[in-house]
């Protein structure tokens, strides 16, 4: 079916008509992409084994592409092969998805992960824990330097059936800041669940389950005083039909963003709110270098604390549409992706509010200069709503580029620059964030690997004083089989 794209894509090509934290999609709103049968990789095509390949451990599970500079959220840098797998789904089966069974995914394959058979599944666990220091531990204006420890485990799980598929990817981290007196640590939590059913040779049905937790960023305008914890929960349904010529695709997601109050802050339970979008989609199923598509969607917001008294708050519950058309690319060996405009509308129940609307630019590369070398790129478009006063919400415009690049079997490395720039309708409120970031990993033995990475950020806002900038680098093992 190679029309066939993933079921969240609105969301993962980020102008994604999707929720506000990014379910995936996320930054204040996002997330998804499609399928393509796993298979096993091998270190073929004139390799010398040093290559690792994004198809060695298949790419079904529901992973999402993160931006790197990610504005409003506080997390660690998603890992490049996640990353890659998630950006080649959007594509992977135009012109024949020839490009994940050849592209370098970043990995030393010294430790190549081999899983674990648990019957007709395979598993992927991982494990990186590391020490560190930065200059900023609270992530604003005020912080200081000091030591930091994270404990990140992962697991992947992928199904190896004749037809239908299942894929799951959790992926965890914590980050504690010893010597920090009462500041709380960072979690960050990122589960997805992808099943894709095959129904007869020309449909096809993905049902997809997402939950993610991020705290939220110290120096945001959204930050109402004390830190509040980012719950984002969504699911969604996808059908996919070739008609010819055409492909078709009907999908609809529901989408919440809840918040919890962290280190006895209260939780700010006026933001809590829920998102459903029906999308249709048309692109064209020729097998070409460059497929075109459209799509057309419609959403409802929905608030669950209504506002008592319309003369102290506002009544924030909303209907909008969506539309973008674009074009898919893949010359079947060095270079695919996406990109794609459109305009996206929210209008508000309370009519004293503008309305949430923007033009969108979303899109996606992977490019394999040589077979050692990976570059991958997105732009996204993301609208988040607010309970600012005087304001519908914000839109969210990132942009980032990661190279990967292999020395050898036991050593590689990774560098990466992202930008996003954030606007609030209705009143005078900019915030940008910068980010750079710089890894290296060296396989100590078939299942160690030593992996050292710095990070340099900075937050910028027209709020006076609330910028920052941090410094931080660690050091650690990673535990894989």
């Amino acid at each position: 079916m190679p029309y066939a794209p993933a079921m969240a894509q609105d969301s993962s090509l980020r102008g994604g008509f999707g929720d506000e934290g990014g379910l995936q999609d996320a930054t204040d709103a996002e997330q998804g992409t499609g399928s393509q049968s796993g298979q096993t990789g091998s270190a073929g095509n004139g390799d010398t084994g040093t290559r690792g390949t994004i198809s060695g451990i298949g790419t079904d599970a529901g992973e999402e592409a993160e931006a790197l500079a990610d504005v409003g959220r506080v997390r660690p840098v998603q890992p490049f092969a996640e990353r890659l797998r998630a950006v080649q789904r959007r594509t992977a089966n135009v012109g024949g998805g020839t490009l994940a069974e050849t592209v370098y995914d970043g990995e030393t394959t010294r430790d190549a992960p081999r899983g674990i058979r648990v019957g007709s599944f395979l598993l992927y666990p991982e494990l990186f824990t590391g020490l560190g220091w930065t200059d900023n531990q609270a992530g604003d204006a005020t912080g200081t330097g000091g030591a930091t420890y994270r404990v990140a485990p992962s697991l992947r799980i992928q199904s190896e059936w004749n037809r239908h598929r299942l894929g799951v990817n959790f992926r965890g981290s914590y980050i504690d800041y010893p010597g920090g007196g009462n500041l709380e640590a960072d979690p960050s939590v990122t589960t997805d669940a992808l099943l894709t059913l095959e129904l007869g040779d020309r449909s096809e049905v993905d049902v997809e389950a997402r939950y993610g937790l991020a705290l939220q960023d110290r120096g945001t305008a959204e930050s109402t005083g004390g830190d509040q914890d980012i719950h984002e929960v969504g699911a969604g349904l996808a059908l996919r039909h070739d008609l010819g010529l055409v492909g078709a695709e009907l999908r609809g997601r529901v989408d919440s963003t809840l918040y919890s109050g962290a280190g006895g802050a209260v939780a700010s339970r006026e933001r809590d709110n829920a998102l459903a979008t029906v999308t249709l989609r048309v692109e064209g199923n020729t097998g070409a270098f460059a497929t075109p598509f459209a799509e057309a969607s419609v959403l409802g917001r929905h608030y669950f604390e209504k506002c008592p008294d319309l003369t102290l708050c506002a009544d924030r519950d909303s209907r909008g549409y969506g539309l973008r058309a674009g074009v898919a690319f893949d010359n079947g060996g060095k270079i695919s992706g996406d990109i794609a405009i459109g305009w996206r509308s929210e209008t508000l129940d309370d009519k004293r509010l503008a309305k949430l609307e923007g033009l969108t630019i979303d899109g996606s590369l992977v490019w394999s200069p040589t077979r050692l070398t990976t570059v991958t790129a997105l732009a996204s478009t993301d609208f988040s709503p607010s309970t600012i006063a005087g304001t519908p919400g914000s839109v969210i415009y990132s942009g980032d580029i990661r190279l990967a690049h292999g020395f050898s079997d036991a050593l590689s490395s990774e560098v990466g620059v992202g930008y996003s720039w954030r606007d609030y309708t209705g009143v005078v409120l900019t915030e940008q964030e910068t980010r750079a970031t710089t890894a290296l990993t060296w396989a100590l033995t078939s299942n160690v690997a030593l992996q050292g990475r710095y990070t340099y950020r900075r937050f910028t806002s027209s709020t006076a004083g609330s910028g920052y900038d941090s410094n931080t680098i660690e050091a650690g093992l990673r535990f894989r089989h």
